[in-house]
């Protein structure tokens, strides 16, 4: 073996490169042995499990010259002799062997060659072949013996460049699991973008990266999240004052056809970013959109300061990354229409139930101070008659029609009092709450207890007690109408600046879920409407209930403070914790 070949084969480093993925290194072995071998071209077949050829690696021939042959070798004449035999060849000339098989149109002349097979863990890998010996001389013994070496050697460097790979795309999945897990549970969109950033910076170190939103509406990019301290920060700042229009870059591809650009060496830049590219430093970049059913939402961007700093993994790597960054970044912003949808619902909920109260109000005064003046007089005037009159039989009509005139205005004075009870407005809400179980205990004849856990009244702003007022007298209706039950009780409970309102029976109880989903409006006791009226308040409202276990409504409002209104002092003070029955009947 001749001293400058083993130099030279020393000096390539393709036994010491430990930072190459397989591909990587099969390329560097074919280069290598060109190189080393002498040889105008070299080439390295790796098998598949039926002995056929994987995958074919080259050297010494441009990619236009291989394009023009076509279709890669299938491992045929010589190639299948070494293929299937297992053993080292070398000719003088390949085309005299009898199992050649010719060349295909626009392939070079070969006439000189050298196989050797390559070995990974003792199993057959590939076969390396050198054809073309320089200087129009044939290979000779000791260029065999180099060959033999460099296989040797390259199996060992395949064997470990395959251990570590595992060990990076295990190491790989489980930081990608890692960032998956986090975005499953986010729902704010510059939190995601942040997580999007923080996984890939994790994963590529040697990078930069960002992510820009697209605008399909004027074909621009414009700056979101990149490299704290970074060159991409400082041109995102640019990018958010003024967006960049796709074709100013590189990523037309990316959002015309939804794929990735990859640019192993930026020798030669295109566009303008790419100049700005090259003028920070950077040789290397990857750009893959952010798409979801064929809608391009942005691009995720690395670049780096060296060339082929990024390998397949990489790519794939954020390939999946932006697959997933995609899908849960359409979520967020469905979520965000949809909670914006929901908010404006509520004002408009809010201003009809106002609405609604305001109504209600008026028709109260309407009928307490017009018609009901209107009911006093009469029977005023029925009483003064009856009074009057001599005949027995005639007095006695009258005095039917003012018995009949006061029913109706007790039932009127009834009708006004639950359409705007007027102690709610006089007297707050634990008053109001007092008549309405007082009077809806005598009403349907069941006891109900009305307990406090503070002395005094809760006093709350008007919406809040008009609120809760509607959904107890709801849910208390529902007890009279379906519950069958034999009692019932109303708590107000303060804890850690929450007002918890609990209407309770022990009636025959329902499945609330069924309820819920029945088609009939008329038939979902009325669930709904308190549960829009408890969301009104900031709250939530739940049922608990089982057939023949009773019901329980639960309406927690969230309050900053619940002062309690001293009635006989006419202050205000903070409430003593303990439970006290108000009404009972």
């Amino acid at each position: 073996m001749a001293p400058n070949q083993m130099a030279k084969l020393l000096q390539s480093g393709v036994l010491l490169r430990f930072d190459l993925t397989v591909n990587e290194l099969l390329q560097r072995i074919v280069e290598t042995a060109r190189h080393v071998i002498g040889a105008q071209y070299a080439a390295l077949a790796v098998l598949d499990d039926e002995g056929g050829i994987a995958h074919f690696v080259y050297a010494g021939l441009s990619k236009e010259d291989a394009d023009r042959i076509g279709e890669l070798p299938k491992g045929r004449g010589v190639l299948g002799l070494i293929i299937h035999e297992g053993k080292v060849l070398r000719l003088r000339d390949v085309r005299q062997h009898p199992k050649a098989w010719g060349f295909p149109p626009h392939h070079p002349i070969m006439r000189s060659f050298l196989g050797v097979p390559i070995f990974v863990n003792g199993k057959p890998y590939g076969r390396l072949y050198m054809t073309e010996k320089q200087g129009g001389k044939t290979f000779t013994k000791r260029d065999e013996e180099l060959a033999k070496l460099l296989a040797a050697q390259a199996g060992a460097a395949i064997e470990r460049a395959m251990l570590t790979e595992r060990v990076r795309q295990a190491e790989r999945l489980k930081r990608l699991n890692e960032l998956l897990s986090t975005l499953n549970r986010l729902t704010d969109e510059q939190a995601i973008l942040a997580a999007i950033l923080a996984g890939v910076q994790k994963a590529l170190p040697f990078a930069e990266a960002s992510l820009c939103l697209y605008r399909a509406a004027d074909d621009t990019f414009s700056g979101c999240v990149a490299t704290p301290s970074g060159r991409l920060s400082q041109l995102h700042e640019r990018w958010r004052r003024r967006p960049i229009a796709a074709t100013r870059t590189p990523f037309l591809p990316c959002v015309r056809e939804r794929r990735s650009v990859r640019v192993n060496d930026l020798v030669t830049p295109r566009t303008p970013f790419e100049r700005w590219l090259q003028r920070k430093g950077f040789r290397s970049f990857i750009g893959t959109p952010i798409s979801v059913d064929g809608e391009v939402l942005g691009l995720l961007f690395v670049a780096a300061d060296y060339a082929n700093a990024f390998s397949d993994d990489d790519h794939a790597f954020l390939s999946a990354v932006a697959e997933h960054a995609a899908a849960t970044l359409k979520n967020a912003r469905l979520l965000t229409q949809l909670q914006e949808k929901e908010r404006v619902r509520g004002l408009l909920l809010n201003k009809v139930v106002t609405a609604q109260e305001e109504e209600r109000r008026r028709i109260a005064h309407e009928l307490h101070d017009q018609t009901g003046q209107l009911l006093t007089a009469l029977l005023i005037q029925l009483q003064l008659l009856e009074r009057e009159l001599r005949d027995e039989r005639r007095r006695e009509r009258v005095s039917n029609l003012r018995r009949l005139a006061d029913s109706i205005a007790q039932n009127l004075h009834h009708i006004a009092w639950e359409l705007r009870p007027p102690s709610l407005d006089e007297l707050g809400l634990t008053a109001a709450l007092e008549r309405m179980v007082s009077d809806w205990s005598e009403r349907f004849q069941i006891p109900c207890d009305l307990v406090l856990d503070s002395e005094g009244d809760l006093s709350v702003s008007p919406e809040i007690a008009i609120g809760i007022y509607r959904i107890v007298q709801e849910a208390l209706t529902n007890v009279a109408k379906h519950a069958k039950a034999t009692r019932a009780k109303v708590t107000l409970q303060r804890a850690d600046r929450v007002l918890r309102v609990v209407v309770e029976d022990n009636g025959v109880g329902f499945d609330p879920s069924a309820i819920l989903r029945h088609p009939d409006e008329t038939k979902r006791l009325g669930l709904v409407g308190m549960m829009e009226r408890a969301a009104m308040l900031s709250g939530r409202l739940t049922v608990d209930s089982h057939p023949k276990r009773g019901t329980k409504v639960v309406l927690e409002v969230p309050l900053t403070t619940i002062p309690v209104r001293d009635d006989r002092q006419g202050g205000v003070a903070d409430a003593p914790s303990q439970q006290r029955p108000v009404a009972t009947a």
